[in-house]
């Protein structure tokens, strides 16, 4: 059993270690987008099901000598692609849609090896079974969980922060030797067993119906759906680290080992109850009117638990379905599938065919959905019985917490016709509405609470108290479709368009009738607003949100205008904000990686979808590069820019690899001996200000911050920038006067390309 347990440990230990090791390395090799880790996720659950695959194709068809065989075999193929750093070239040289690339990048590097250990949990545990007749080998499934768990948490805490991505590679390549050696010794173990002769039927192992093989799929396919989709909500609102990648992951594994360990860790009772209430606040956090500026303090909390809740129902529902151990990888391959459809719903189907990230309120739905169609399917009369009345009342609640916000946001969309009605009729219905939208609400409670008594009443009689716990559940689920659905469509109403892609999606909005002074048209990322253009055609040239005329790159520009034309160099197109500097005479050069973004604000040839004019009306000649502005620069001679500025945030996500030593080398070669790098680093969840200043000094070059407040009036945001240059030279007095010097804060070791860790710039 020790030899057994042990082998499997390892394997899921560097079976998820190596997820966050070459996701980090290949992060800025694809833009730094967030989406790059849900593909990584993608292959790991693709490959994993053909290890899944190839362990049930194993012990089904070949004797336990030739398994063995043909085990040691793969795992001495494995060995041919260590060490597991990837090749340069795959760095993408167009910035084309890059899942395929992705995922062509990840099977060279890791496919072998991870395909080996994927094989080790199910075949290990069949071995187990057969040498152990009548052992129930679960047990061996939840300690693999712990340790992919621990991986997982480890990573940031132990490994990122001291190791560099070589380093980290170079150590678990050693690791997997090791895990070679003693996967093999249990492997010759088990093809030599006495015990190892072909299984017969067992007494009571019932073959599996087909209603069992759907929900093997589906309970795992809707927790995996549900992981991917509340990572991407994360990642992409927050910030794209691999912290924020781990913890939905290790929330989800945690499941898996709590359902399987043993049945005590998940009852009906209290989980299903909490579901609603889960299912409801999640919904909230998503939609509500508060949802945008959720401090990360609450939000992380919000979402991890609810996909704890959520994974706990799905797990512990299919724990509760476990087969005889005879068909232990039957299940385990279904299980697989199940995670792998739930991956390729979200990373490959979702952006092909919804144009915003709808994934996760679809998720909410499929899993109230899906819990309902568990308990109809699988009734269990003790735990109808015996619900508390309390229980009860929570359901109702969490039921109503939905109605009610529901009924709140409805309340414009009812009262218009009625005014309609009643303008037509001569009445004045405000204050009447007004009262009734009151009454309603409480009608709703009382029709809520009396539903709830009247089951209460008859709780002495089971079939009654089954109809009404059935009735109120499938209410709240009702409910909060009806919620979702409406919340949807209100967030989409009044957006002129709405457009996704791999990188992200991008709403344009505007704001206030196109004649009104201060109307605007904005574009948003996630939570992100990511420029703005005032409609009027006598503002629309002006300069808004974070590039005020006294931000950091508006102080830059200016400075450096004084002296005759410039060249000026933009990582992130945005709007073309910047454009609005734009002088005869003058040269402005884009480097953008979203081809949609370009659609978004070309001047020439206009499109349909051209939105702002910033580049159309700019003065100076202007260029725009597509791809990664890092990779652009590196293939260009010097560019001799007076400003070069970066602003490649992708909604709170950071671009780590544009503030790396290297990157800081690379901008000021493209500088001029007396330019300026100007470099945004407004966020709201990491202090970016240490990490500049850091590699500023590592270079020899002086800096100054620009912090500047928002002004509604002019449409300005609140910024902070940073502006670095060479000490000969020194700054302009327009800029000495608009900024201040960096004091000394916190210490934090050089970002490096093999070295970065924002776990500890977290604000």
């Amino acid at each position: 059993m020790f030899l057994y347990a042990l082998t499997i440990l390892v394997s899921a230990f560097l079976l998820f270690q190596v997820q966050p090791v070459i996701a980090k390395i290949i992060l800025p090799w694809f833009g730094g987008s967030a989406a790059v880790w849900t593909t990584c996720l993608l292959f790991f659950q693709l490959v994993l099901l053909l290890g899944y695959l190839y362990s049930h194709a194993l012990v089904r068809y070949l004797k336990p000598r030739a398994q063995m065989v043909v085990h040691v075999a793969l795992l001495l193929a494995s060995t041919l692609a260590l060490p597991i750093y990837p090749n340069l070239s795959w760095k993408p040289a167009a910035p084309n849609d890059p899942i395929w690339r992705i995922l062509g990048l990840l099977a060279v590097t890791v496919g072998l090896p991870y395909f080996a250990l994927a094989t080790t949990g199910p075949l290990l545990q069949a071995w187990y079974a057969r040498r152990r007749q009548g052992a129930i080998p679960y047990r061996l499934y939840a300690l693999s969980n712990a340790g992919s768990m621990f991986a997982l948490l480890s990573y940031p805490v132990l490994f990122e922060p001291v190791f560099t991505t070589h380093q980290q590679a170079v150590n678990w390549s050693f690791a997997y030797g090791a895990f070679l050696l003693l996967c093999g010794l249990t492997a010759f173990r088990s093809g030599n067993s006495p015990a190892g002769e072909p299984e017969t039927e067992t007494e009571g192992a019932a073959r599996p119906g087909r209603k069992l093989y759907v929900q093997w799929l589906l309970l795992p396919a809707c927790a995996s759906a549900l992981l991917l989709a509340v990572t991407s909500h994360l990642t992409q609102n927050m910030a794209a680290i691999p912290l924020l990648w781990v913890l939905p992951l290790s929330i989800y594994l945690l499941s898996f080992i709590l359902c399987f360990e043993r049945a005590g860790w998940y009852r009906r009772n209290p989980y299903i109850l909490l579901l609603g209430l889960a299912l409801a606040v999640m919904a909230y956090a998503t939609f509500g009117s508060d949802a945008a500026i959720l401090p990360i303090q609450v939000g992380i909390p919000v979402f991890l638990v609810g996909l704890f809740i959520c994974c706990m129902v799905c797990h512990g529902e299919l724990a509760r379905l476990k087969p005889h151990p005879r068909y232990l990888t039957h299940f385990y391959l279904t299980v697989s599938a199940g995670g792998a459809l739930g991956g390729l719903l979200v990373a490959l189907a979702a952006p092909l065919l919804f144009n915003a990230y709808y994934e996760l309120p679809i998720g909410l739905l499929a899993t109230a959905a899906l819990a309902l169609t568990a308990l109809r399917l699988r009734r269990d009369a003790p735990w109808q019985r015996h619900l508390l009345p309390a229980s009860r009342y929570l359901l109702a609640l969490a039921g109503f917490a939905a109605a009610g916000y529901a009924a709140y946001s409805w309340q414009d969309a009812i009262a218009s016709p009625l005014r309609t009605v009643a303008g037509w009729l001569g009445w004045e219905v405000s204050d009447a509405f007004n009262r009734w939208a009151l009454a309603r609400e409480f009608l709703l409670v009382a029709i809520v609470l009396l539903t709830v008594l009247r089951g209460d009443l008859k709780f002495r009689w089971a079939r009654r108290t089954r109809r009404w716990v059935a009735f109120l559940a499938e209410l709240s689920a009702l409910l909060l479709a009806g919620y979702v659905g409406f919340e949807t469509h209100y967030a989409n109403s009044g957006t002129r368009l709405i457009v996704r892609n791999f990188y992200n999606v991008l709403r344009v909005h505007d704001w206030d009738p196109p004649t009104a002074w201060a109307a605007t048209r904005s574009l948003t990322d996630g939570t992100i607003n990511h420029g703005e253009q005032f409609l009027n055609p006598t503002r629309r040239d002006s300069p808004t949100t974070y590039f005020g005329p006294n931000s950091g790159i508006g102080l830059a520009i200016r400075a450096k205008q004084k002296t005759g034309p410039i060249r000026v160099g933009i990582i992130g197109l945005g709007t073309g904000t910047i454009a609005s500097y734009g002088r005869m005479g003058d040269y402005f050069r884009y480097y953008e990686i979203n081809p949609l973004v370009l659609s978004l604000s070309r001047p020439e040839p206009a499109t349909a979808s051209t939105q702002f004019t910033f580049l159309a009306d700019c003065k100076a000649r202007h260029e725009v590069v597509m791809g990664d502005g890092r990779l652009s620069l590196e293939r260009e001679a010097p560019e001799n820019f007076d400003v070069l500025a970066v602003d490649a945030f992708s909604s709170e996500s950071v671009p780590v690899h544009l503030l790396t030593h290297e990157a800081m080398e690379l901008f000021f070669r493209h500088l001029k001996p007396d330019g300026i790098l100007a470099v945004n680093i407004s966020n709201r969840f990491v202090d970016l200000e240490p990490v500049v200043d850091g590699e500023c000094r590592a270079l020899g070059k002086i800096d100054r911050l620009v912090d500047t407040d928002g002004d509604e009036s002019q449409d300005l945001n609140a910024a902070t920038w940073v502006l670095v240059t060479s000490p000969a030279n020194g700054f302009d007095p327009l800029i000495l006067d608009g900024s201040a010097e960096i004091k000394p804060g916190r210490k934090i070791r050089l970002w490096t390309d093999d070295y970065s860790n924002l776990f500890q710039i977290l604000r």
